[in-house]
């Protein structure tokens, strides 16, 4: 019996406040080992966080996007590295649910223990066969890899020689025949072992094979509203980034509380240019977290209806969530601008959470291109589906 047929959404938010005090009292230990626990690992399957986004009827907890928000969000508040490896994860299963062949589907969720890795940054060969499709190579970031039991990453399809558009798609093998190798040594987000994977001529059966990102959903199911466009990788980069924001501003009071000004001996804490910087900060996180839920609730309602999202929900969410990533480093280094000469301890709250926060504004979903992108889509001089938004 799959034990997730049994858990629900009530079962994972119980265990949750749990899981992400574990995540926060453990968080050094993740950043040194370079991946998170295999001990903490089983505890976050056995509650379901993988599955959040995978129907009921799969095998899953049958959640929303606000749902996954919440329980991204809440873990990466507790530590980034956790609650950016668990959301990337969950988005992956709810691919695989909406986008695989079903009886792929069903082995890979009939394992209460299995999770996915992917990327889509690929160093390979690939040739065709009758069986499949035979790479060898290697993907670079492939966060999660060594908790998930498939891995693989997108690839280009072979060259038919029929002038047909380029065509991309993801191909996962069991873990057992990858290697996965540790190049994974960034100055944050180190937790989340983003390793490099690699296929040794490896032959990928064609049921192990689906188009992303614009693959047409096999499902009906409102999870498909995945299927299309690398928002969501947008909105994964979002949820971390908020976790980080408000925990950097609780660190910072806790910081300052109970401090006096050396020379005026009053409380740092009321300081007219602290009360301003905080709060300041305080309201473009509100903002932020704001309008990152609309655009994924307005999504939500589309695909509740069994439509895609739309091209402007798509536009309103990547740009909802590349500026949530943005602002909310920006909070994270306000924070620490305040905290006082505590912050610049190597091993303390703050430095952690600066390095953490310097790393997804780099990320191919987040970066400063990517406004490009989304106002070239908006003024008309490229389309949603031609820039994958």
């Amino acid at each position: 019996m799959n034990v997730h047929s049994a858990l629900t959404l009530e079962d994972l938010r119980k265990s949750l406040p749990e899981l992400a005090a574990e995540a926060r009292h453990r968080a050094e230990e993740f950043e040194a080992a370079r991946h998170i626990a295999p001990d903490f690992v089983i505890k976050l399957k056995l509650a379901g966080v993988y599955r959040i986004l995978v129907a009921r009827e799969q095998g899953g907890l049958g959640g929303s996007l606000r749902d996954w928000f919440d329980m991204a969000s809440t873990l990466a508040e507790a530590d980034a590295s956790t609650g950016w490896a668990i959301g990337h994860g969950a988005i992956c299963s709810a691919l695989v649910a909406n986008l695989a062949e079903p009886g792929f589907v069903d082995s890979v969720f009939a394992d209460p223990m299995s999770s996915i890795a992917w990327s889509n940054l690929p160093r390979v060969t690939v040739s065709r066969e009758d069986a499949g499709l035979r790479i060898d190579g290697r993907w670079s970031f492939v966060t999660g890899c060594v908790a998930a039991t498939h891995v693989g990453g997108m690839v280009a399809w072979p060259n038919d020689g029929t002038g047909t558009s380029p065509r991309n798609v993801v191909a996962l093998a069991p873990s057992a025949e990858a290697r996965i190798e540790r190049t994974w040594d960034p100055v944050g987000l180190a937790g989340t072992g983003s390793h490099d994977v690699v296929f040794e001529n490896v032959l990928i059966p064609w049921e192990r094979i689906f188009d992303w990102p614009r693959g047409k959903p096999r499902t009906q199911l409102p999870t498909a509203v995945f299927a299309r466009g690398t928002w969501f990788i947008s909105m994964c980069a979002a949820a971390t980034h908020l976790g980080l924001a408000r925990r950097a501003l609780d660190e910072a009071r806790r910081a300052l509380n109970g401090k006096k000004d050396r020379y005026s001996l009053l409380p740092i804490l009321e300081e007219q240019a602290v009360l301003r910087s905080l709060e300041a900060a305080e309201g473009m996180l509100y903002v932020c977290r704001a309008g990152v839920i609309t655009a994924l609730d307005e999504i939500w309602e589309s695909a509740q209806r069994g439509e895609p999202a739309g091209a402007e929900q798509r536009i309103n969410a990547r740009l909802a969530c590349v500026t949530a990533v943005h602002q909310g480093e920006r909070i994270v280094r306000d924070a620490y601008g305040v905290a006082g000469a505590s912050a610049v301890h190597r091993a303390g709250v703050m430095q952690k959470l600066l390095r953490d926060a310097s790393c997804l504004i780099h990320h191919v979903s987040a970066n400063l291109k990517t406004l490009d992108d989304i106002g070239a889509c908006r003024i008309g001089l490229d389309t949603v589906e031609d820039s994958i938004i």
